[in-house]
């Protein structure tokens, strides 16, 4: 009988690894509260204004992000569910890992669904212990809608793109695919100047080998192009681009935000190979890319590309990621754009390991079937990752928060602040949060009460004033 690619009491370790990260993550999300941070903004502005003149105000006098700008004001503070703030963040990673799962079935099919089930879990276990900030993943809502939808969609966008080449020539099937793509497009490269770059990019890195290399115009991908340019359009020529980048001198600056792209690049995939698992994994996952390079294999031809091209592309489209924070405001990207760029950086590594594989046994270097791992490599990974998860500092923040406590004490005094923001009075003064966990807090209001996150507070529950007690 042939032995199992991997050996039942791993794939355990696997998933029981995958379960380190998700039931903390999972749990605390039905501690979260709206953000003083633009959450109560977008809110105010919608209900004050009407949903769709909100979403003009913010196009013409702050940013053209069209539609996380749709998503957000339709917050659920929009309808007046507070409690569905606590969901938002459940939603969030969820929909993160079945978009995962999504592109892995399509690149590993042919596979049993165990095997796509445990790797889907180790690419999350990783993405997880690589993100910079758990708040700015799944628990502030703006964030959320610029960065992590998109990072989901451009996963299932790309699970869809390799779906289109698989249906039938004839029917409806076929174009309708194409259509729900465009709409995907428009869709991601409207949320974040982060995924729009990569979608960008990634699309015409594809077309152009299509054409250059295999002497083909591919109409699928050339209208793919089309959609993203146009709807790049769409969002950069928003007057409220302009005021957004109006502030800092370096902004706009070419030159400076290229070099810097590339030297913060160097940085961050030192950390990635240092501080997450990625090595020991890509070790023990050279036997599964073994099985998806053989020539019966339904997924073979996805890996048929030279290592160059692959790694030119991969380094490129990772510098791209981090190049829109220092072209629009001249700083280092922010938590929140780091978590994209690891996220999208353990997916691409994998694929750059499979063409790389492919390379090898082509070239005699590696052989098909007897390649054997040696019994130390499972031992390996497995402490490297409890090192991972244990050195993750958004990880341990999430486990202080709830075992401590603290996320309880939030929760608590947050609702009882938001009984006494229901009260009726002009002027109110609300007592600051004993603990604020940094899972879950952003921003409070201020003693100020003319900073913007106080207006916005008092305008939604309509006061005249609200303020910070000191």
């Amino acid at each position: 009988m042939k032995s199992p690619l991997i050996h039942p009491a791993a794939q355990l370790a696997g998933f029981g690894f995958f379960l380190a990260v998700f039931i903390p993550l999972f749990v605390l999300s039905f501690f979260n509260h709206p953000s003083a941070a633009d959450d109560y903004c977008f809110a105010d502005t919608a209900v004050r204004e009407g949903f769709w003149q909100a979403q003009k105000y913010y196009y013409n006098w702050w940013t053209g992000r069209y539609f996380s700008n749709f998503l957000v004001h339709g917050n659920p503070l929009v309808w007046g569910w507070y409690d569905g703030f606590r969901l938002i963040p459940a939603l969030a990673m969820t929909g993160l890992l079945a978009s995962i799962y999504s592109l892995l079935s399509e690149l590993l099919r042919g596979q049993k669904s165990s095997i796509v089930l445990l790797v889907t879990a180790l690419v999350f276990f990783t993405m997880m212990v690589a993100q910079q900030s758990a708040v700015e993943a799944f628990f502030w809502t703006a964030a959320v809608a610029s960065y992590t939808v998109p990072t989901a969609l451009t996963f299932y966008f790309l699970a869809i793109c390799i779906r289109w080449y698989r249906l039938p020539l004839v029917g409806l099937l076929r174009p309708l695919t194409a259509v729900w793509a465009s709409f995907l497009v428009f869709a991601i490269v409207g949320s974040g100047e982060t995924n729009l770059i990569l979608l960008v990019l990634l699309l015409l890195i594809l077309a152009g080998y299509r054409l250059l290399f295999q002497r083909r115009l591919d109409l699928f991908l050339v209208g793919m192009v089309i959609a993203s340019l146009l709807s790049s359009w769409l969002l950069f020529s928003a007057p409220g681009n302009a005021v957004r980048m109006g502030g800092n001198p370096h902004s706009g600056d070419f030159s400076y935000s290229l070099g810097a792209s590339f030297g913060w690049l160097v940085g961050s995939l030192r950390t990635l190979l240092l501080k997450t698992p990625i090595l020991p994994l890509s070790f023990l996952f050279i036997p599964l890319a073994l099985r998806l390079i053989q020539m019966d294999s339904p997924v073979r031809k996805l890996v048929q590309i030279p290592v160059w091209v692959v790694a030119l592309g991969y380094l490129g489209l990772l510098a791209a990621m981090i190049f829109p924070s220092y072209y629009g405001i001249g700083l280092p990207p922010a938590f929140r754009t780091m978590n994209v760029f690891y996220d999208m950086a353990i997916v691409g590594w994998f694929y750059l390991l499979t063409v790389l594989v492919n390379a090898l046994a082509q070239a005699g270097k590696l052989p098909y079937n007897q390649f054997v791992l040696p019994g130390w490599a499972p031992v390996l990974t497995g402490i490297w990752m409890v090192a991972s998860l244990v050195f993750s500092r958004p990880i341990r923040l999430v486990y202080n928060d709830l075992i401590r406590g603290h996320a309880a004490t939030y929760n608590r005094e947050m609702n009882a602040r938001h009984d006494q923001l229901n009260q009726s009075a002009e002027v109110l003064q609300v007592k600051p949060i004993s603990v604020y966990p940094p899972s879950l807090f952003v921003e409070d209001i201020n003693a100020n009460p003319e900073h913007l996150w106080n207006r916005c507070q008092a305008g939604y529950y309509k006061h005249k004033t609200i303020t910070l007690a000191q």
